[in-house]
């Protein structure tokens, strides 16, 4: 923000006549302190400015353009754009084949921080919508929204087809890191409904290795190799980034009270109760418990991994047995789309907060100043540069979010192996069966670390002892691990008399209950 002039502020919708005077003020406060507020960035203020606004879960915070290239930001509902002086950048200027605007945000939308277009198939005969009109000021661009390919012709033969394609792109000595295949939606400003785009064959070279005509060369073989199988409503888009895995990211790890992220990252970290949802239809569950298969019902090792969840979860139809199809697995992903989406909205409350608290902190430490070397003053000032680092933090947890958890594909966790109909009245105890076990993928437990449950920011260790056990003789011996982090070692036996227990009950939606 420091870094801004008022031109820039005010294009940016964080100061001029239609601003609401807490933003104003907030923005001023940071320009007054560029010592304590330096690092307060355009991006934590976006988010400021949308918190006061009617919250959309489908919108995530925009990553601000650089400074250096003023002509278009993106404000709450309304892109303003400014007359430029700089003709270069509505067109292509070499070693480039499209202009610097289109390429900037051809992916706007996506994620809070999208790639950058290299070369598309259809560049001659697709125009793009998101140029504003000579001499416009007040623009919109259209926003996308990425989408799994699900039912096409292409699903059909793309084992076939990608093996083709990954080595022609060797024969063009052009150097991948991901090769996937998706579709876009997109959102035009004054249109009610989404557009959805074609299927797209979507190339992720690794940086620096190659430029525009390299790809654009390399892209004639790939639409033939999709031609020799009648695949011709195809589009090859190039963009260029590092991809750390192709089968999406591993569980996070469970954070404990010192880290930002911690009760933020519950439903994607490796502790229980992992969120998960079918991928079919999105039907929401938990997972209870992960556990390893030793051998096979016929004696055979196994190294399988398997996670317990519900039957109703497992599968549409509760009443038979699940059978499984190989050829048409049921998918589990982590979280369902709109959990993801809330994640990415605490967070982005979290950053608000922050934004708000640091502020708060620095007119703390300047009204302190008097006070210099004073137990309030070091204490001010110890919290303001606590508060400060957690801020980075948070805005690159949410970029991590943002751009590496809203593919489900890539948030495949496993499959369905076993899901017998849900049964009542089993047993001589009148059980209810409601039981199913999925495959899991073992990349996905990377950061495993045992079966522990997560029990998220609610409480601190010590009041959850007290609620536990409230009888202070039933509490001498039992404790609430410090880090919140509660391992699950054993079952109970049955209760048949009262039992002197309190039963607490962690679910993704109303946390954490007793």
């Amino acid at each position: 923000i420091i870094d801004l002039s008022d031109a820039e502020l005010i294009s940016l919708g964080f100061m001029g006549e239609n601003v609401s005077l807490g933003l104003k003020s907030m923005v001023e406060t940071v320009r007054a302190d560029p010592e304590n507020l330096g690092t307060v960035t355009c991006f934590m203020i976006d988010c400021v400015k949308r918190n006061v606004l009617p919250r959309d879960a489908t919108r995530l915070c925009t990553s601000p353009v650089s400074s250096t290239y003023p002509i278009a930001r993106e404000t709450d509902y309304t892109l303003q754009s400014e007359p430029s002086n700089n003709s270069d950048i509505y067109t292509a200027v070499a070693p480039n084949l499209i202009s610097k605007h289109e390429m900037t945000f051809w992916y706007h939308g996506i994620s809070s921080d999208p790639p950058k277009l290299m070369w598309r198939s259809d560049y001659a005969t697709n125009s793009f919508r998101g140029t504003p009109p000579p001499g416009a000021r007040f623009f919109k661009l259209p926003t996308k929204t990425a989408h799994g390919v699900f039912n096409t012709p292409l699903n059909a033969v793309w084992d076939d087809v990608a093996p083709r394609i990954l080595a022609s792109m060797k024969a063009h000595d052009v150097k991948y890191s991901a090769l996937k295949t998706v579709r876009f939606s997109t959102l035009e400003d004054g249109k009610d409904e989404e557009t959805l785009g074609p299927v797209v064959v979507w190339i992720a070279v690794r940086p620096n290795t190659a430029n525009a005509a390299a790809v654009r060369d390399a892209t004639p073989d790939i639409l033939r190799i999709l031609a020799d199988v009648q695949i011709t409503d195809v589009v090859v888009e190039w963009y260029e980034a590092s991809v750390t895995r192709l089968g999406g990211p591993p569980l996070m790890s469970v954070e404990d009270p010192t880290s930002p992220n911690f009760g933020l990252n519950h439903s994607l970290n490796a502790g229980l109760e992992i969120p998960i949802a079918r991928q079919s239809d999105g039907a929401q569950g938990t997972v209870t418990l992960l556990f390893k298969e030793v051998r096979t019902s016929g004696g055979a090792p196994s190294e399988r991994i398997l996670a317990l969840t519900n039957k109703h979860v497992a599968s549409v139809d509760t009443t038979t047995d699940y059978e499984f199809d190989g050829d048409n697995p049921q998918h589990i992903v982590v979280c369902s789309n709109h959990r993801v989406s809330r994640a990415v909205i605490e967070i982005e409350d979290a950053i608000v907060a922050g934004t708000r608290n640091v502020i708060r902190l620095a007119r703390q430490v300047k009204d302190l100043k008097s006070e210099l070397g004073s137990r309030k003053h070091k204490r001010a000032l110890r919290d303001l540069n606590e508060q400060i680092e957690d801020n980075t933090t948070l805005q690159t947890f949410l970029a991590e979010v943002s751009a590496e958890w809203q593919d489900p594909n890539g948030r495949r966790f496993g499959v369905i192996d076993w899901a017998p109909k849900i049964s009542v009245g089993v047993d001589d105890h009148h059980y209810t069966r409601d039981i199913a076990t999925l495959v899991v993928d073992g990349e996905k437990l990377e950061n495993f670390e045992g079966n522990i449950i997560d029990l998220g920011n609610q409480y601190k260790a010590i009041q959850l002892e007290d609620l536990f056990w409230p009888d202070a003789a039933v509490r001498a011996d039992r404790t609430i691990p410090y880090n919140l982090q509660l391992p699950i070692r054993r079952a109970p036996t049955r209760w048949d008399d009262d039992p002197p227990y309190i039963v607490g009950k962690h679910s993704d939606t109303t946390r954490l209950t007793l």
